[in-house]
């Protein structure tokens, strides 16, 4: 949101163009998640791509810090922020979107999703205010320092995907409700499909079936005696 702004306070005599290259990247970087997800998995999407932002993250603000103002701290970022948003557009950025439409147990899935587009988009608002009260140099001016925040922010993103996301890949709604019945978000990733739905379906009218059968036989067999 305050891209520009952001270099601008930072000493960048092109903040625009930066700022402008940097959604390039976004842009360019998000269908490599369409790939992705589906070659290695929601989970070690999430769990990797978190570990990488916060390296981007903090490689800027200790740079930033250490050498405040200087050609190489601005480089560095310029560099850093631009792999930050690629690792943040092919992983976090649709990724979210593909898990909390998989993960909720069907009856409630509906409500799940709304809370968590709410969530998304009330977050965004709450950073959206608080970040240039951090950054302004009437304020907080906290400058490269800011990247610790996200950076720290960027740390509990991959400590809560490898404790709580499982892996999804492959599986249909429903067996994405078995698995979350039978595992742990550690163990998601080997579980197998033992059963479908409709053959379990099946096998319960074919169970009604001869259960009615037995009913019928033992009543008439009464009658006859």
């Amino acid at each position: 949101y305050y891209g520009t702004t952001f270099f601008q306070n930072a000493g960048l005599s092109n903040a625009f163009i930066i700022s402008v290259i940097t959604n390039v990247v976004n842009v360019a970087s998000t269908p490599i998640s369409f790939w992705a997800i589906e070659k290695f998995g929601r989970r070690p999407l999430l769990i990797y791509g978190a570990v990488a932002m916060v390296v981007c993250e903090f490689v800027v603000a200790i740079v930033g810090t250490a050498d405040a103002g200087s050609k190489a701290a601005n480089d560095c970022l310029i560099v850093f922020v631009c792999f930050y948003i690629f690792f943040f557009a092919s992983t976090w950025g649709p990724g979210a979107w593909v898990l909390i439409g998989e993960v909720f147990p069907l009856p409630i899935r509906a409500k799940g999703v709304a809370l968590g587009t709410a969530s998304n988009w009330f977050w965004n608002c709450i950073i959206g205010v608080i970040t240039p009260y951090m950054v302004d140099k009437d304020s907080g001016n906290l400058g490269s320092k800011v990247f610790f925040v996200w950076g720290s922010t960027c740390a509990l993103c991959a400590l809560f995907a490898y404790l709580m996301v499982p892996e999804t890949k492959g599986l249909s709604l429903e067996q994405v409700d078995k698995m979350l019945e039978e595992t742990t978000p550690a163990t998601s990733s080997k579980w197998r499909p033992h059963d479908t739905f409709a053959h379990e379906m099946g096998m319960a009218k074919g169970q009604t079936q001869v259960e009615g059968i037995e009913t019928v036989a033992e009543t008439a067999k009464s009658e006859d005696v």
